[in-house]
């Protein structure tokens, strides 16, 4: 959102989209599990605005979100002052339909209807995003392992998701920061607040060459321990695939693998010491066959659509907007394969529009094209 896109001080001229979005995100609260269902009623913000005091809108968000929907302190005008607050913080707003809201995100039920991004929110629709988790008190072998392999990722050109906390988030994010190559942190706590505060410096290295989401505004209260468990339902949804690095059996990082799970992402672990209390949850993942081994870079490229690197790779230059057309048909795909024809009823776009859109995305690496013109999102299966 730049300077030109605040909404205007005029309420006379009525509310402009983004502050549609913000007042029902804030009715709906965070990873609120009504979010998908008002978008399939309403379709977008400010339709259900319109029919907020409808029993439709009541049966689609739920009593205690129909509440806050209808509280005067919380209507859209209210959000102009908060908007011209979050530009002078430098904050992205990202509503749903903003051509850089995450596609990866409309997949979920509990999607956030608005994101707050510092950095560059283009890197969040790159096809290649792998998610890198593991515990806060990693041993050195730990470190080691997310060095190399985050290093081997983002040299052959993927993006390393994770959560800026201590420990093996960090290794991850320091692996593509070394590198020169884009890395994408999602936070539980608001988008002006650093945590822990002492990854400020590394924060600001990832803002230069990737971007900083979280789906709580700036200027708002700590939600606690609540909000780095929703926020790892976000790295999983963002993420292709997910590498679990070193984890005990009972911890965070384990609830990450429960979402990639939930979404269908396969997830990778890094086999450990049967002596490491570290490596209890990783070992246990293969153990029960819920993850493949990682032991380098390379036994991912083929998950990810990606090949070796050079030995000097040139820095990736930032990605362009996705197009209407571009984000309609991604919308359209999933892991399973779909032809031509059923990706025109689901896109509503003519054959010759649908072609072109598709060859687009396929050079740009973001689909693949499978024999009988069948197409898949890069790294789906092909059944």
């Amino acid at each position: 959102m730049t300077r030109a896109d605040w909404p205007g001080d005029d309420p006379s001229a009525g509310p402009d989209d983004i502050l549609y979005w913000l007042w029902l995100a804030r009715a709906l609260g965070p990873a609120s599990l009504y979010a998908g269902c008002v978008l399939d009623r309403f379709g977008d913000a400010r339709s259900a605005w319109e029919a907020r005091e409808t029993d439709a809108f009541h049966e689609a968000v739920g009593e205690n979100a129909a509440l806050r929907a209808c509280q005067p302190e919380n209507a859209p005008d209210t959000y102009r002052s908060f908007t011209r607050m979050c530009m002078e913080k430098g904050v992205h707003i990202l509503p749903y339909d903003d051509p850089d809201y995450p596609l990866a995100f409309s997949r979920i039920s509990d999607m956030p209807l608005v994101l707050y991004c510092t950095g560059d929110p283009r890197w969040l629709n790159e096809p290649a995003a792998v998610g890198m988790v593991g515990t806060r008190k990693p041993t050195e072998y730990g470190l080691r392992a997310a060095e190399d392999i985050g290093r081997g990722l983002a040299r052959a050109g993927a993006v390393i998701v994770s959560g800026l906390a201590d420990g093996l988030d960090s290794a991850g994010h320091r692996a593509a920061v070394g590198e020169n190559c884009p890395t994408i942190a999602v936070m539980g706590v608001p988008i002006d607040r650093t945590y822990p505060a002492a990854n400020r410096e590394l924060r600001r290295a990832i803002e230069r060459r990737g971007c900083v989401i979280s789906e709580y505004p700036p200027e708002s209260e700590p939600v606690g321990a609540v909000g780095f468990l929703q926020r790892n339902r976000l790295i999983a949804a963002l993420s292709g695939a997910l590498v679990v690095v070193e984890a005990k059996e009972k911890s965070g990082t384990m609830s990450t693998v429960g979402h990639a799970e939930r979404y269908g992402k396969p997830v990778f672990a890094v086999p450990g010491s049967i002596f490491s209390p570290a490596s209890a949850g990783t070992n246990a993942l293969l153990r029960d066959g819920r993850a493949k081994a990682v032991c380098t870079a390379a036994d991912l490229f083929g998950t990810l659509g990606l090949q070796a690197a050079r030995p000097a790779p040139v820095p990736r230059e930032t990605p362009r907007p996705l197009s209407e057309n571009e984000r309609l048909v991604l919308s359209c795909l999933g892991a399973k394969a779909q032809g031509v024809e059923e990706l025109g009823v689901k896109s509503g776009l003519p054959t010759a529009a649908l072609l072109g859109v598709l060859m687009k995305l396929e050079l740009a690496g973001r689909v693949s094209c499978l024999p009988g013109k069948r197409y898949i999102l890069r790294g789906g299966s092909a059944s």
